[in-house]
């Protein structure tokens, strides 16, 4: 198990040198390649895991704290309905012995929850891979 990502690393190098560079070089210059794109591999992988860092540390340093919090708090409450209507209260009229009201959330909730979590979730993604944009600013809160 490679918790690392370095070997990773050096078997996708040393794929690219096999599958890119002339057959005709030398065992020491397919090596002397490899190393190089291990390396630009790595600072590849280095400069993304700090943008991602840097992304994360904005956000939370962010003076609103409504807005930091406003995404997530609309994907948290929806799933506190969910749970409330398909799971606390059927248990609960369960153990009651009751019969439930009918219960349903309105399918208005569903587009606008689903939504709001799509929008939220892409926006997130990109913006972690270090996407840049209006858009991206739109969605994430970002300046």
């Amino acid at each position: 198990m490679d918790l690392t990502g370095i070997g990773s690393v050096a078997d996708f190098a040393g794929d690219l040198v096999k599958r890119f560079f002339p057959m005709k070089m030398t065992d020491a210059e397919k090596a002397q390649a490899q190393m190089n794109l291990q390396g630009m591999l790595q600072e590849r992988e280095a400069s993304l895991v700090e943008s991602q860092k840097s992304i994360i540390v904005s956000e939370m340093q962010q003076a609103d704290r409504f807005t930091k919090r406003a995404r997530p708090s609309i994907v948290y409450a929806g799933l506190l309905f969910i749970l409330l209507v398909h799971v606390l209260f059927p248990i609960a009229a369960f153990f009651t012995a009751r019969p439930m009201p009918t219960l349903t959330l309105p399918t208005e909730f569903w587009w606008a929850w689903s939504g709001v979590c799509g929008v939220w979730v892409i926006g997130r993604t990109a913006e972690k891979r270090g996407v840049a944009g209006k858009l991206v600013n739109m969605i994430s809160g970002g300046k």
